[in-house]
């Protein structure tokens, strides 16, 4: 073990020494398919104050005691406190993460790309442990072109240059390979109603997105974040209500922004027909008051011309991290 974490020390100083030797972050718009249905991009940039802050908070934490991260991750949380090696978390910016989803046969089917960008000496050591299960025993491989396909218990994973990409199966992951990293000249995004309204987003957001109500996506979607908050509106607005509205609502865009280690703004506006506007707007109104005020806070809602346009903030924005990475979620 004294070996293990003199190796960690070690290989993370040296991390730091070459923080300037990154990786690219790949374009969003390379990963969606035809028929995906949502793309949600989180991008935490090097230079951007309230993320070192939100980071600097969270290692302050770690160092104290005050939050204890599981036992997979006590190598690199023991050089972390005995160190407070701010510095550390800083050099793995900028760091970035898209998420497509698609309906097949009523089921999501989600594709993820994690880009650690300022964390080429890591990656080796992530891909090692993305690539076998809980006991050891390395999942099946097989080789595509510049990368080996790793099929896991729940989807398949591979590495492109500093990206970490999981796919639902193997031809999933081979056409996103090849957009990723192309054999000659560059592929194009594949075109979408999804990518259409992507593009016309601003990106100047810490997380941004948009979605389209398709196949019974929104309905899918909203079964599949139902949680306690989620069922606690579905007690005040009443279940046939909630989902008439999902059902209403065309499309959505989202922007999350943090401003601070303990908050985070956000809006999302949703597209409708303009006769659905008030009852969409009313609900939201009349939900509000369910949400937990320890989490979500400062929430409006405002209807205007075909649309509604919701406003918050995530609140103990820093916590939620921390309790993420606790239970393995981050």
């Amino acid at each position: 073990m004294k070996k293990r974490i003199l190796f960690f020390v070690a290989m993370l100083t040296c991390i730091v020494m070459a923080a300037s030797d990154r990786n690219e972050l790949p374009n969003p718009e390379l990963v969606p398919e035809a028929d995906v249905y949502s793309i949600a991009v989180v991008q935490l940039r090097e230079n951007d104050e309230p993320i070192k802050q939100l980071l600097d908070a969270a290692l302050k934490s770690i160092s104290s005691g005050e939050t204890k991260l599981p036992p997979s991750m006590s190598d690199v949380s023991d050089y972390l406190s005995r160190n407070n090696r701010a510095d550390m978390l800083f050099a793995g910016l900028p760091f970035q993460t898209v998420r497509v989803d698609r309906m097949v046969n009523g089921q999501d089917q989600g594709t993820t790309v994690v880009t650690l960008a300022g964390w080429k000496g890591l990656q080796v050591n992530v891909r090692n442990s993305l690539s076998a299960g809980p006991d050891g025993k390395a999942f099946p491989v097989s080789r595509y072109r510049v990368t080996d396909l790793v099929q896991r218990d729940v989807n398949v994973m591979c590495q492109v240059n500093g990206s970490f990409v999981f796919t639902p199966d193997a031809d999933q992951a081979k056409k996103l390979v090849d957009r990723l990293a192309p054999k000659d000249k560059p592929v194009p995004p594949v075109a979408s109603p999804v990518l259409t309204a992507f593009k016309a987003l601003p990106k100047t957001s810490d997380a941004y997105g948009v979605v389209i109500n398709q196949k019974g996506a929104f309905s899918a979607l909203l079964k599949s974040l139902n949680n306690d908050q989620i069922q606690k509106i579905r007690d005040k607005v009443g279940n046939d209500r909630l989902e008439k509205a999902v059902a209403n609502t065309k499309s959505a865009t989202w922007t999350i922004d943090i401003t601070s280690a303990d908050r985070a703004d956000l809006q999302a506006v949703l597209v409708c027909d303009q006769k659905d506007v008030a009852e969409i707007a009313a609900l939201f109104e009349e939900g509000k008051a369910s949400l937990d005020a320890t989490k979500v806070a400062d929430v409006s809602i405002t209807p205007g011309q075909g649309q509604v346009t919701v406003k918050g903030a995530i609140v103990n924005l820093k916590q939620l991290m921390l309790d993420g990475m606790v239970k393995g979620k981050v």
